[in-house]
């Protein structure tokens, strides 16, 4: 079957040059609700006061993953189109479950900071099993 959908292989490359700095730049400064000076807002742009390390680093990942995500592999066939599709569903099946748990179990602005992250585990989940399935069976 032929899948329309996905990106060239040279995208997951691109993907990967995107996603690594990002993850570890986010997991070093989310936690810390620290900001990093790049992305402070010129003192000419009043409008919008403030720093945007935040909305950079988010978009960045997520465009990083999706670029790793939906990228053809260098041999695409039926057996990686069932990978993918077995790794999509069990990404959001976990996605899912794991969100059910933390409504039941976190509260207030804690929940917040668990909706942030709940953006990336879909995309993080497939990428790691996908991957993982990919490895495995070389």
């Amino acid at each position: 079957m032929k899948s329309n959908y996905l990106l060239p292989h040279i995208y997951k490359k691109i993907g990967w040059f995107i996603t690594i700095p990002l993850f570890f730049i986010g997991l070093i400064f989310f936690p810390l609700n620290d900001t990093l000076e790049i992305f402070r807002a010129p003192s000419w742009f009043d409008s919008f006061p403030g720093e945007y390390s935040d909305e950079v680093i988010s978009a960045g990942l997520i465009i990083g993953m999706l670029l790793v995500a939906f990228s053809r592999e260098k041999i695409e066939d039926e057996y990686i189109n069932k990978i993918r599709l077995e790794s999509l569903q069990i990404s959001v099946l976990i996605n899912y479950l794991l969100l059910i748990i933390c409504i039941l179990v976190v509260y207030n602005m804690d929940f917040l900071a668990v909706m942030a992250y709940n953006m990336f585990t879909i995309l993080l989940l497939f990428i790691i099993r996908f991957n993982f399935i990919i490895y495995r069976n070389k």
